[in-house]
């Protein structure tokens, strides 16, 4: 089988050319340029030289807190300061909640105390948690913890989590009685909650 390779211009030449055979060439010659005539007003009628593509996708939000344990200052002589650090990855902006079950390290079966002698020791509690909105800042807060037995929150404001925290906790002073005898114990709740 023999094929032939016309470009448009001398298909153009082959179609107003006179033709002294007629038969399968000129067919041939024809139909090309029937061909080529309905093919170029397709290349100017406003093919895009260029287009664009959308792609799509998603990350799903999430929220996570991590650590906790014991904390023991020993023996309660007051001024004593420890620190503990949490995990915390959110993506998203979060409020993040503190609240303490006795108001202050509780005497275990006695805390209200005996005689002159108090059953509560107080401290002061320190929070720093780092962020990212879209520059670097530390949201923080200072509580008392007798003011911790009603839920306290810190927000992150459009910031997330960039990180960790960090609290502080710092014991009072006891009375001039003193502490009553005995173990003391605290819970500190720590609740994040994320902003969707």
């Amino acid at each position: 089988m023999v094929g032939w390779f016309l470009t448009p211009s001398q298909v153009k030449c082959a179609a107003v050319r006179p033709m002294a055979r007629v038969g399968g060439l000129m067919a041939l010659v024809l139909a090309a340029a029937a061909s080529t005539a309905s093919a170029e007003p397709m290349l100017d009628s406003g093919l895009a030289s260029s287009l664009d593509v959308i792609v799509k996708g998603k990350i799903t939000a999430s929220c996570r807190l991590s650590g906790g344990g014991d904390i023991d200052f020993g023996e309660l002589t007051g001024g004593q300061q420890v620190e503990a650090d949490f995990g915390l990855s959110c993506n998203v902006p979060f409020d993040i909640s503190f609240q303490s079950q006795s108001g202050g390290l509780a005497h275990v079966t006695k805390p209200r105390g005996e005689g002159p002698f108090a059953g509560r020791l107080g401290y002061t509690l320190n929070v720093a948690i780092p962020t990212i909105n879209p520059n670097p800042a530390v949201m923080s807060g200072t509580f008392d913890s007798e003011n911790l037995i009603a839920k306290k929150t810190l927000s992150s404001g459009e910031g997330i989590a960039q990180g960790g925290g960090r609290i502080r906790i710092l014991t009072n002073r006891p009375s001039e009685s003193g502490l009553l005898a005995g173990e003391y114990s605290e819970v500190l709740n720590i609740t994040l909650a994320p902003r969707v």
